[in-house]
């Protein structure tokens, strides 16, 4: 949907959490609703001591300069008052910096979900209630230790097990004994975990008892109460904020945090308190004020009616009860109230939210006074907190864009001071000077920007309102105060724009999810639909086909079905034919517990330091399990204000955990770079995204999975690590469009730093080979591909990481193959090129990425992580010679067998022969011996075989042309082969006799008559000879050139030539047509027969009798056939007719001089005596190229000699 646009500006970090006068303000920490109950006072009770704890323990590890003041925990609405000894308040909104879950995302007891880069806030802080079911001292220092990457965006200093990036354990020298991966101000010892990674891990016995230092190493021991600073730092530990910060030190990385820039400590004799006040809250109520501008430029074609129909949708059937909404709206000069704030409750505040809003807006077109309207709703929320309590309070300002003015600044820091956070929607259009967003930033909240799309005149697509409904239904869910649960998800949606008379569909409704469900079907005209017939079949194939037209007044038709089965649902919508209008269809369901596991995502974007490129970030989870494996498809498109698109494309967010822009692999976050600057320059950019479960590809890790972590082992680095995964059901988010404004400033600011490195170089060692295989993701050079690597390698860490330029040497044997982000590459390394310079010493390799063939601007390329290559040099061979021990010749006979023995033990021994020798020997002689065994029998005794049968000559080869006679029409038709067959034969009179070997046959009678035929074709063979022999005595055998066996035989034309000259019947009939000629001619039968014939074709054409298609020998019709002692059980096909020769003069003995002449010199039409074959069986291997064998009529043929 081009030229539809929805801004969403997703303010995802602590927006409420702030440093006032040293300390921090509204802590926030939310317990889910999954948390059971029954240890709720327990639990309570702890984490009020934990919380406690770590303010103070925060106060001395910052040196006074921050504690905790206050902090708001959020009880879950199925807990009872009882489990809190403190009164409880209503909740105002609050976003959570810390959550109490039941499992976290990465398995561990407390772990920090970080998406952005070194000095960036994280996401969220998970802990798991276990936690807090018993008292444990060391939670606060751990507490402390995820704030601080929460907060300041350090990372661990550690390793992590199976990490191939950041080890457990590393060796920095070859001559130094291997380190453990950690940060300390003492030594650290190992304690057998770098020898055996199976032993449990515990950072706290690592450290000196005495250390202070690092609280993001051993956070737990009791001493250690300081980040590392640079007196400290161990900047080549292979850790993963020594890759994250560039090797900074985590003090440095937090002073230089906008909470302390500027700020110096001012020590006091005075004690502190640093114990926070903490507040119970409940979040049950949300209160929303629309504020829309009532100005002729909100009347674009549909426009305003979308805007009623939507914010009617919104509030009689999105909405939950627990609700509370009032109406504003803003003219060129004042504003007005139209709705005091009343609950929904009442059935008749939902009608009267759309109702009071006018059928038209006003005249003017003069900007609307937005902040008077803005300063009335927010009197109108701090006036209803007073009287009714707090609630979440939500301001909804829609308005086409605002001019600049003074007092939006002040108006937006007063809302903060009063927890009121704004929503901004610009629609239709942006015709001000500025648009809502900032409004929306400075206070916590969201914008969107919805534009409308043209259709003709005067309609606007209804893409426009079926956009703007589900923008309205995203505050709704983004705002909401209770379990998010409670709520319907979208799960299907598809746009039909296509002028198909019928489109089917599916969806899938898991376990997880069902009724209260719907199936929705936009359309724009309510009158008439142009919809034919809807039909929703269940997994169990029950129809549903009755349509409710309950929604027809906001442009829904539904299906009345209870959509409450699991399985795969299918739809079926027969339109009519030339809609001008897309149809829309939306399924949506419910959770059907409080504690379903219902995959979610969201969708923000950001920077992961100040001024570099635009990172997308995209979270799918099923509850607070990370979802692997997903599809997140990025639709990037650049509107024009016209309607047009001048930029378009699709690219898939990865979660790669390579560190830049993905920091963890496998934590449900997908990333990736967008560059404005290649994408078309500043403006508008809009980005919708899609998630699917990638074909069933997509997977999560089980609900009840106690054994599928190693809590003794710490986490998380590159990976996540999961032992045990489950698929998940086929999935569909559609997400609401992201639309940024890019500035010719930004582009140039992120064209000027370095993004692309390589975060996770692995190296794998060929021993045997003296190879190493370098694997590592290819980065994503700020929304481009890397264009060319570069392999660097030195022989220490510090030349590899602070002497890069000057003292790493270039690999020149090749360079690795640049690929798309994401994709994985390798790239080897063959030390056996130069052992001298590689072999048996430890080497320290590097690559370097460049988004250009050419030297990249922008500074100096980021070096990747360093990984240690060691390769030893093959073992030797044996340089001494062999001794062999000296026997004497006249003693030898006369030893006994033991004594032989022995001397046979001692020539062994001197010979060294063990089983590395002699095993290939062994072998080579059996390989040999097989070989030369093959080459005997394929060479001499296979070819000795076949000399029985085949003759030594050379082949002929018989080509046979296309028929000449055949009609032009058949020739276009039917496509003609010509066939070549070679074969080996005797004598060049036996072409095309075939010879067929392993045939037998049982029947005696069968033997007997195809004996005969073989008796009789060789006679004629011998005749054939003797007569050849005596024309060569009396020199009446011309001698052509080419006339030799094995020259080309053509048969064309009813003639086979041969050499370039035609041959006669002798040279060219088959040994089978020569016995066929010679009994025709000596049999009494067909002597009568050829007599007839002759009298048949003297008779007029219409008293001929028809020709028959069949065939005898001797007069007799034949069953079987013997060939050389083979016998058949299938007739073989009819002798072939007998090719014309026109070289010899009419009367020639076609037999030799000393035969009569035959009775007729010009063979009838009828010269062969037929016999019916119905009964044969046909052989397509003795056909040759016979076209037919059964055919009544006469037809001519072509015979292949073979």
């Amino acid at each position: 949907m081009f030229g539809l646009l929805s801004f969403v500006l997703f303010i995802l970090s602590a927006a409420c959490l702030q440093l006032q006068q040293g300390a921090y303000e509204d802590l926030v920490v939310a317990i889910d609703e999954s948390v059971p109950a029954g240890d709720c006072q327990t639990i309570v009770d702890n984490l009020k001591a934990t919380l406690n704890e770590s303010s103070q323990y925060l106060y001395n590890a910052l040196d006074s300069r921050a504690y905790i003041r206050s902090v708001t925990v959020s009880l879950p609405a199925s807990w009872p008052d009882s489990c809190v000894a403190d009164p409880i308040v209503a909740g105002s909104g609050e976003q959570s910096d810390i959550s109490i879950v039941t499992r976290g995302p990465s398995g561990s007891r407390a772990w920090t979900q970080q998406s952005a880069g070194c000095g960036q806030p994280g996401d969220q802080i998970y802990i798991t209630y276990d936690s807090f079911r018993s008292a444990e001292p060391a939670m606060s220092r751990t507490l402390i230790k995820e704030f601080a990457k929460y907060r300041y965006g350090v990372f661990d200093e550690q390793g992590y097990d199976q990490d191939l990036v950041y080890p457990m354990c590393y060796r920095e020298d070859e001559s130094k004994p291997l380190l453990v991966t950690g940060c300390s101000d003492s030594v650290i010892q190992d304690n057998g975990i770098c020898t055996n990674p199976s032993m449990p891990f515990n950072a706290s016995d690592l450290v000196d008892p005495t250390s202070r230092s690092s609280i993001m190493f051993a956070a737990e021991a009791p001493l250690v109460s300081m980040f590392c600073d640079d007196g400290n730092h161990d900047r080549n530990a292979p850790t993963k904020h020594n890759f994250m910060c560039e090797r900074r030190s985590t003090l440095e990385v937090i002073l230089r945090h906008e909470d302390f820039i500027g700020n110096t400590v001012q020590h006091s004799n005075d004690i502190t308190n640093t114990t926070p006040t903490i507040v119970f809250k409940r979040q049950s109520l949300t209160r929303y004020v629309l504020v829309i501008e009532d100005t002729n430029e909100m009347m674009i074609r549909e426009s305003w009616t979308y805007l009623r129909n939507a914010i009617r949708k919104w509030a009689v059937y999105d909405l939950p009860s627990n609700t509370e909404v009032g109406l504003v709206m803003a003219n060129e000069s004042s504003a007005s109230k139209l709705l005091n704030i009343s609950s929904l409750i009442k059935s008749n505040v939902r009608d009267l939210v759309a109702s009071n809003i006018p059928y038209t807006p006003g005249d003017s077109r003069a900007a609307a006074c937005l902040q008077c309207a803005l300063q009335d709703a927010i009197e109108m929320l701090k006036e209803r907190n007073r009287t009714h309590g707090p609630a979440s309070s939500v301001i909804v300002l829609i308005a086409p864009g605002m001019e600049h003015s003074h007092q939006m600044p002040d108006l937006a820091k007063e809302a903060t001071a009063s927890r009121i956070k704004i929503a901004t929607i610009n629609y239709p259009g942006v015709f001000r000077t500025q648009m809502l967003d900032t409004v929306a930033t400075e206070t916590g909240g969201v914008a969107y920007t919805v534009l409308e799309k043209k259709y003709n005149v005067d309609t606007s697509l209804l893409s426009t309102y079926f956009q703007l409904t589900n923008v309205m239904y995203s505050i709704t869910q983004r705002f909401y105060q209770g379990n998010p649960r409670n709520l319907p998800v979208e799960i299907h949606r598809r746009e039909l724009v296509d002028d198909r008379y019928s489109v089917t569909g599916s969806f899938v409704l898991d376990k997880d999810i069902g009724e209260p469900a719907r199936f929705a079907l936009y359309t724009h005209n309510v009158d008439s639909p142009l919809i034919r017939s809807l039909t929703l079949t269940s997994p169990s194939q029950v129809h549903y086909q009755a349509k409710s037209d309950s929604l027809l007044s906001v442009k829904i038709i539904t299906i009345a079905a209870s959509i409450n089965e699991t399985g795969t649902w299918t739809y079926k919508v027969e339109r009519f034919s030339g809609n001008p209008q897309p149809h829309f269809i939306q399924v949506t369901a419910t959770p059907r517990t409080s504690s379903s596991a219902v995959v979610r995502t969201k969708f923000w974007t950001g920077r992961n330091q100040p001024g570099g490129p635009l990172v997308l970030y995209a979270e799918v989870k099923k509850n607070e399990r990370p979802v692997m494996g997903a599809k997140v498809e990025v639709t990037v498109s650049r509107p024009e204000y016209n309607g047009s698109t001048s930029h378009s494309e699709k690219f898939d967010l990865l979660d790669t955990g390579s560190g830049d822009p993905d920091v963890t692999k496998g934590d449900g976050i997908y990333t990736r770079y967008f560059s404005a600057g290649l994408a078309g320059g500043p403006g508008m950019y809009t980005f919708e995204v899609m998630v699917t479960d990638n074909g069933n590809t997509a997977y999560a890790v089980p609900e009840n999975t106690e054994d599928t972590y190693d809590f003794d082992k710490p986490c998380c680095g590159t990976f996540i690590p999961t032992s045990k995964v489950q698929p998940i059901s086929p999935f569909q988010r559609v997400l609401a469009p992201v639309t940024i404004f890019v500035t010719p400033e930004e582009i140039l600011s992120a064209s000027q730093l370095a993004v692309g490195r390589v975060g996770d170089l692995r190296a794998h060692i060929f021993v045997d080979e003296q190879k190493v295989k370098l694997t590592w993701s290819a980065p994503d050079m700020g929304g481009a591909n890397v264009a060319r690597y570069e392999v660097k390698y030195a022989n220490s860490v510090q030349n590899i990481t602070d002497n890069y330029e000057t003292n790493a040497m270039v690999w020149d044997q090749g360079t690795p193959f640049p690929q798309s982000p994401g994709s994985e590459t390798t790239f080897t390394l063959n030390f056996a090129q130069n052992p001298t310079m590689l072999l048996d010493r430890p080497l320290y390799f590097a690559v370097k990425s460049f988004s250009r063939i050419s030297q990249d601007a922008g500074g100096a390329r980021p070096i990747s992580n360093w990984v240690r290559v060691f390769v030893a040099s093959p073992p030797p061979p044996p340089t001494s010679s062999p001794i062999y021990p000296t026997m004497s010749v006249t003693s030898w006979p006369f030893n006994n067998h033991k004594s032989v023995n022995v001397e046979e033990r001692r020539i062994a021994s001197g010979l060294d022969l063990g089983l590395q020798l002699i095993l290939p020997i062994v072998f080579g002689v059996v390989f040999l011996a097989l070989i030369m065994a093959i080459y005997c029998y394929c060479c001499i005794v296979k070819p000795k075989r076949n000399g029985e049968i085949k003759s030594d000559k050379m082949s002929t080869v018989t080509i046979v042309p296309p028929n000449p006679n055949a009609t032009s029409a058949s020739a276009n038709t039917t496509p003609q082969h010509n066939n070549a067959y070679t074969t080996d034969t005797n004598d060049h009179h036996t072409v095309g006799v075939p010879i067929y070997q392993d045939q037998t046959y049982d029947d005696e009678p069968t033997k007997k008559r195809l004996s005969i035929v073989h008796q009789q074709e060789q006679q004629l063979i011998d005749e054939l000879k003797q007569q050849q022999q005596h024309l060569q005595q009396q020199g009446e055998l011309r001698q052509v050139p080419g006339n030799y066996p094995g020259a080309l035989s053509v048969i064309s034309n009813n003639t086979l030539q041969r050499g370039g000259r035609t041959l006669s019947p002798y040279e060219s009939w088959t040994a089978s047509q020569l016995l066929h000629e010679h009994e025709r001619r000596h049999s009494p039968s067909m002597m009568d027969e050829l007599m007839q014939a002759e009298h048949q074709q003297m008779l007029p054409v219409h008293q001929q009798q028809p020709q028959q298609d069949h065939i005898s020998i001797t007069g007799q019709s034949l069953d079987h056939v013997s060939v050389n002692g083979a016998h058949f059980s299938v007739l073989p096909p009819p002798v072939p007719p007998l090719p014309s020769y026109n070289g010899y003069p009419v009367n020639y003995p076609i037999y030799g001089v000393h035969q009569a002449q035959p009775i007729h010199t010009v063979p009838a039409p009828n010269m062969y005596q037929s016999v019916h074959r119905n009964d044969m069986q046909f052989n397509s291997s003795l056909q040759g190229s016979l076209s037919s064998v059964h055919s009544g009529e006469k037809k001519r043929r072509n015979v292949t000699m073979v």
